[in-house]
């Protein structure tokens, strides 16, 4: 289970768009098109390998008309999902 201290950036062998709003992404390995919604497309835009999971639910819940404790159930299963999928990897601390 991730923790809310997690730091996690993307697979770079993973490549994305963001289209109208939506990001699509490509699981090169499979040909798997993977397509999120507005929110999860944000999650992901700000994956950025710096900020926290804690930070990123922090930024949902101001950004998105949704409470805190929502918005940090659904970012951890997001989290679990893209990890599983082996999209994001968790940041080594340097």
């Amino acid at each position: 289970m991730l923790s809310l201290d997690t730091i996690m950036t993307k697979n770079t062998k993973v490549p994305w768009r963001i289209i109208e709003g939506e990001a699509v992404l490509v699981k090169v390995d499979s040909g798997e098109v993977i397509h999120l919604n507005e929110v999860a497309a944000e999650i992901w835009r700000i994956i950025d390998g710096k900020k926290s999971i804690s930070e990123i639910i922090d930024h949902i819940h101001n950004h998105f008309e949704v409470g805190r404790e929502q918005a940090k159930k659904d970012t951890l299963e997001f989290f679990q999902s893209l990890s599983e999928k082996n999209l994001i990897i968790e940041k080594v601390s340097e």
